[in-house]
């Protein structure tokens, strides 16, 4: 019986230390350059290492000079999946008529070289109530060495309501290949 009780509180502990994304100062935007083409202005960064400007994550563009909000840089520690120290998130956002988020996602190796994931688009509008993400294996509904692009639906107070999902991608030690993609079965979507 003891060791039942162990057993469950360790499964609990483990389901309250499912990981989040949080805003860090490890990584800065540097490097702006700004470039005119024809009649569209659009302006190219880096995404480098506060300490060390030569470690370079991601060369991105912001798009839309005009509703241009900001950025967000966001990192998630030990994601659970081999080789991989950190996933860093960069939020690119602009403000029209809705809220538009460009999330580009960044795994960061052992050996601080990063792998991107393709980009994904939300749109916020005065009613939404879902959004498209990547899970990682440390993240609540998480799956081992599985990365999930789910379509993330919430209630009014910004609870996980359900989850879909729309692609999974296998980890393989130290490749991520973005044209394959996995089937896995056994994932409850309510």
């Amino acid at each position: 019986m003891k060791q039942f009780i162990l057993l469950l509180i360790t499964a609990f502990s483990l389901q309250l230390h499912a990981q989040e994304f949080i805003p860090t100062n490890t990584y800065e935007v540097a490097n702006r350059l700004e470039t005119k083409q024809d009649a569209y202005a659009s302006v190219r960064f880096d995404i480098v290492a506060s300490e060390d400007a030569s470690l370079k994550i991601a060369t991105l563009s912001i798009l839309d000079l005009d509703f241009f909000e900001d950025i967000t840089i966001s990192s998630l520690k030990k994601p659970n999946l081999d080789n991989i120290n950190e996933i860093i998130k960069v939020e690119i956002n602009y403000n029209s008529c809705c809220n538009q988020v460009e999330t580009h996602y960044f795994m960061v190796t052992e050996t601080n070289e990063s792998i991107s994931l393709p980009a994904i688009e939300n749109a916020y509008c005065e009613n939404a109530t879902s959004e498209i993400q990547y899970i990682f294996p440390a993240q609540e509904l998480g799956k081992n060495a599985i990365i999930l692009k789910t379509e993330v639906s919430f209630t009014e107070k910004h609870t996980i309501k359900d989850h879909q999902i729309l692609q999974s991608f296998a980890w393989n030690e130290d490749h991520f290949n973005n044209n394959e993609s996995i089937a896995y079965t056994g994932i409850d979507n309510n």
